[in-house]
């Protein structure tokens, strides 16, 4: 009789999720559309990959050389097709992703994977025709699936398509994990290696120039920003971006996360660990868009499964509504108009960055190592 009652609630989860995702829905998949414009422009002159700009619109391919060359048969694609084929690899990896995670019973799982499709950076995702389920998935397989004999490989091929995964070469750094780090240089450098072989003039144009410059991919103050260098930028009034404050803020975040990391991992959390990294990319990088913070539901599983009683209960009800009602577009936005957000915008737009940390700090009290293992921890890295 339970196991009826499951199955039922799953379908009316799904059932609603399925009425209220396309009131939802926007964007019509663009960044899809320049994901295939990087690989019909490999087809047709491949040297001007990074000159080319999606017709009526000003956005330019901005991806590494590999990526274009992994759009390649989209761009074969019609592009119904190639919308359809897409959305289901997406839908595919978010299952993956929640199957990573944690071990579900089928019928709640179902109606969790479809109720987290309402998660603002899933639906957000789902209408770019985004890649950022693919890589969290493949980075999740990587990191902890310990048996296959490639372990980093993954994690270097994401990298290659999307340079934020190079965060995890930090965690394999710190955790002492020197054969999955070998592997994931290897797949990075194969990936490079084929960017310049398919073409060499754009792939020198990528790495010397344009893979430092953060204004090709958007303006920094926009509140989908949810990185340091955006709340920076809001709270600061500057449009240049965080500067020293920001290198700062970066530096301090990197070393002491990735020694929170290691303390995870030396606990046996891998879960944990690969989550915080995959936080730390976000808070870290120039521009965290908020489809990027599909790290949300690692970060919540790992964070329900450390916490009790009512906090853990409190906790899952206000992380899953932050995220679902995303209150970063409630104030003004658009226009650099966050420029001038009052005190009570900069709480509701840099929700995710606030709510992340308040977690991460939940989670270390949870941490069973002493203040002076954790420090030890930090002195051997």
């Amino acid at each position: 009789m339970r196991g009826n009652w499951r199955w039922a609630a799953a379908v009316v989860v799904c059932v609603a999720a399925c009425i209220v995702l396309p009131l939802l829905w926007r964007h019509s998949m663009v960044d899809l559309k320049v994901y295939r414009l990087g690989g019909e422009t490999l087809l047709r002159n491949a040297s001007a990959l990074y000159d080319v700009r999606l017709g009526g619109t000003p956005l330019p391919f901005t991806y590494p050389p590999f990526a274009a060359v992994v759009m390649v048969p989209f761009a074969l694609m019609p592009w119904p097709v190639a919308a359809v084929v897409w959305t289901a690899i997406t839908l595919v990896c978010l299952v993956a992703v929640w199957r990573l995670c944690v071990q579900l019973p089928p019928a709640v799982m179902l109606g969790v994977v479809a109720a987290s499709l309402l998660l603002e950076p899933v639906r957000e995702t789902l209408g770019f025709g985004q890649i950022n389920l693919l890589l969290c998935a493949l980075v999740l397989y990587d990191v902890l699936n310990r048996k296959h004999p490639a372990r980093g490989i993954w994690i270097g091929v994401a990298a290659g398509i999307k340079l934020t995964p190079l965060v995890f070469f930090g965690l394999l750094v710190v955790t002492r994990q020197w054969k999955a780090l070998a592997s994931a240089t290897a797949g990075f450098a194969a990936t490079v290696l084929i960017g310049f072989a398919v073409t060499p003039h754009a792939a020198a144009t990528y790495w010397t120039s344009l893979v430092s410059d953060a204004t090709r991919v958007g303006g920094l103050a926009f509140s989908s920003n949810q990185s340091w260098n955006g709340f920076l930028v809001r709270v600061q009034g500057n449009l240049d971006g965080g500067g020293p404050v920001w290198l700062v803020l970066v530096a301090l975040t990197a070393v002491a996360g990735l020694c929170f990391c290691r303390v995870l991992w030396n606990q046996g959390d891998a879960l944990a660990a690969v989550s915080v990294c995959g936080l730390l990319g976000l808070l870290c990088s120039p521009v965290s868009w908020s489809h990027h913070w599909v790290w949300c539901i690692p970060l919540g599983v790992v964070a329900l499964q450390r916490l009790n009683g009512r906090v853990k209960v409190a906790v899952g009800i206000l992380w899953c509504a932050v995220f679902a009602v995303a209150p970063i577009w409630w104030p003004p936005n658009h226009e650099n108009r966050e420029l001038e957000w009052t005190f009570a915008d900069q709480l509701a737009g840099n929700a995710y960055l606030i709510a992340a940390n308040l977690v991460v700090v939940l989670v270390s009290y949870s941490v069973k190592s002493s203040r002076h293992a954790v420090t030890a921890t930090c002195q051997s890295v």
